[in-house]
């Protein structure tokens, strides 16, 4: 980002993923529906037809691919899955933040290429298995735990994060979830916290709180989320502010760091896909060199590292905060005290 630069939203606000989606969703019927409507059994054995679950099908054409450009669409994986809501149940989980507005909650695990399956709250122990496409959790739900979206049921937004967070795998997961849902403003910090609170017994409650303990609503992506995890858990550095920005003496902004460490001037950020780009890659090349000119110093990293060379990783970040806790800090020419038109800018977006 330049100097004399803050975001800008112009315009109408871009509908969601699942609002962008749905038009294309083909929703799964039972045998016996689809029998009243004329389809016969046979007719399903085809290719014209996928079945979704055990006893339900849907038209195997017409809904659009998947990120991976095999699979079907996130909403379209909701949909699915909505078929085995039992009476009392509903959609938690990532499932729910998506339909609500979370965009970056769809379930893709791009680590390892695959989906999460569909978190399905149900009220009593239906004997069900868990399968690729979803996966049940018995918890009761009264009715302000219940909201309608179209044909979907799905838990309230504090239950959806609570539960979400509750049924990871991992706790990085659960910060993942968490996160994305505070920056969305689904569920509101302290709402959250005494809704957790009230319920020490549940399964899950003390991964969930200490997600909760470790989020932050302003990280924008789980890969940062994931960067800001190895910076705290495996390297045990101080606590850092995440997309914080920076100006310099002047009063322009240097960049906004994903993570910073102000005692020791370390910048941590994590580079996606979209900074293959040549013209992108050309711009971080520019505004590392603005901070370190400043007094900064920068480690950068990627899927990779995150995923597959962790280790090494933390090595790069402990160094890089020796190193800036050694720096002479005379030379230091950067400030996050916020200027005059960024204070403006930011207060019009």
């Amino acid at each position: 980002m330049s100097p004399h630069q803050a975001p800008h939203h112009h315009g109408r606000v871009p509908s969601s993923r699942f609002q962008r989606e749905l038009p294309l969703v083909q929703w799964p019927r039972s045998v016996s529906e689809l029998e009243a409507a004329g389809v016969a059994e046979h007719e399903l054995r085809t290719g014209r037809w996928r079945r979704t679950s055990r006893g339900f099908y849907r038209p195997a054409t017409g809904s659009a691919a998947g990120p991976d450009g095999r699979t079907c669409t996130t909403t379209q994986r909701i949909a699915d899955a909505s078929a085995l809501v039992p009476p009392g149940g509903a959609i938690g989980g990532w499932a729910a933040a998506f339909v609500m507005g979370v965009d970056t909650l769809d379930g893709w695990r791009p680590g390892r290429s695959t989906y999460q399956p569909v978190l399905v709250i149900t009220p009593r122990d239906l004997g069900r298995r868990p399968s690729d496409l979803v996966r049940y959790c018995r918890s009761e739900l009264a009715p302000q735990d219940v909201v309608h979206v179209g044909r979907l049921m799905l838990s309230s937004p504090v239950r959806t994060v609570a539960d979400g967070a509750r049924a990871c795998s991992s706790l990085a997961d659960a910060v993942m979830l968490v996160d994305a849902c505070l920056h969305h403003r689904l569920v509101d910090r302290e709402a959250l916290r005494r809704h957790l609170d009230e319920r020490p017994g549940w399964a899950g409650i003390r991964r969930a709180r200490r997600a909760l303990d470790l989020s932050s609503p302003a990280s924008r992506s789980a890969w940062e989320t994931r960067l800001r995890l190895i910076w705290t858990l495996d390297a045990q550095l101080p606590d850092v502010m995440v997309n914080q920005p920076i100006f310099d003496e002047s009063g322009d902004l240097l960049g906004i760091a994903d993570l910073l460490e102000p005692e020791s001037a370390t910048v941590a950020e994590f580079d996606g896909q979209q900074h293959r780009d040549r013209d992108a890659h050309r711009a971080d090349n520019v505004r590392e060199e603005r901070l370190e000119s400043a007094g900064l110093t920068v480690v950068r990293a990627d899927s990779l590292d995150v995923s597959y060379h962790r280790s090494e990783l933390v090595r790069r970040l402990t160094d890089a905060y020796e190193r800036g806790m050694r720096r002479n800090r005379a030379h230091d020419r950067w400030t996050l005290a916020e200027p005059a038109w960024w204070l403006a800018q930011v207060a019009s977006v």
